[in-house]
């Protein structure tokens, strides 16, 4: 009993010791500064005005709620979310389907497939900005050399374009991940639920709608989460892309979403307070519907299981 008692106090200062350093990195590098931050979004801090901030409670909140802009931006950043989700979704589930399925050089597809995601998403921007230039883009020659174009056109001229652009740019550079998720929920199906489907006579979509995707619902959701944090919160792509802005120039604000406009209070109008109140209000939207999607999607694909 001494020994077994000695060898769990030994397993226990081990955890110990392996645990403090790693949780006081996390506290130090993350909580601190999001503790700090908030305390910010309550002072009146602008490093323009030499003076001390002071303390005005909800008011930055209240302000920014109370803001046209802000709920412009809230707007076209909700756009972007609903045309990027279905649109990533759609592209990832369509080649996990397609690289589940055993087939000659399916482990170098695999690896080519997630090249896209491991490329920077600024530079994923600049290259979409050569392939889409209206004088010399890659595009416009490849169109006009196969007769589908008269003249070259000015893909990004347009703001309902530009916001179609970010849209097609941003899936590009993220749909790796997703798709990544989804082909390890794919592949936890066990074949024996496919073979008794076939048995019973039903066909392929019938499979697909009754078998995979109640049992990839998990995986769905978990993939919806991340990939809306990743749109809701898109910067590097408009940067980049639609001249979201450059070194002194104007933001574009046809393209201004949630993150530019934190960006441009923070760093260009240096409205620290209001910056840290709207970096609050992105991180609690963004928090409440990842709890949604978790909660309905993930708990109803385990219950049917």
């Amino acid at each position: 009993m001494t020994m077994a008692r000695d060898l769990v106090s030994s397993k226990k200062f081990f955890v110990i010791v392996l645990l403090v350093p790693i949780i006081l990195l996390v506290a130090i590098l993350v909580y601190y500064p999001a503790i700090d931050t908030f305390g910010t979004s309550l002072t009146n801090e602008n490093l323009r005005i030499r003076r001390p901030p002071e303390f005005i409670g909800l008011e930055n909140y209240t302000n920014l709620l109370g803001s046209n802009e802000f709920w412009q931006v809230l707007g076209r950043s909700l756009l972007l979310v609903a045309v990027i989700l279905p649109l990533e979704t759609g592209v990832a589930f369509a080649i996990a389907l397609l690289l589940n399925e055993k087939f000659p050089g399916r482990g170098i597809i695999r690896t080519l497939v997630i090249i896209p995601w491991m490329v920077p998403p600024v530079v994923n921007g600049f290259l979409w900005g050569w392939l889409l230039n209206g004088e010399y883009g890659a595009l416009n020659g490849l169109l006009y050399q196969f007769g589908l174009i008269g003249e070259y056109q000015y893909w990004l001229r347009d703001p309902t374009a530009q916001v179609f652009w970010v849209a097609v740019v941003h899936t590009w550079t993220r749909f790796s991940f997703p798709m990544i998720i989804l082909l390890a929920g794919l592949q936890g199906i066990p074949d024996d639920l496919y073979d008794a489907a076939k048995v019973d006579g039903a066909g392929t979509f019938s499979r697909l709608r009754r078998i995979t995707v109640p049992m990839l619902l998990p995986s769905l959701a978990v993939a919806l989460v991340i990939e809306f944090i990743a749109a809701f919160q898109i910067f590097d792509v408009i940067w980049t892309l639609t001249a979201g802005g450059s070194a002194g120039g104007a933001i574009n604000p046809f393209t201004k979403t949630l993150m530019i406009y934190n960006y441009e209070l923070i760093f260009r109008d240096l409205r620290i307070g209001l910056g840290a109140a709207l970096s609050y209000l992105i991180l609690l939207m963004s928090l409440g519907v990842g709890i949604v999607f978790i909660t309905r999607l993930y708990n109803e694909g385990i219950k049917s299981r």
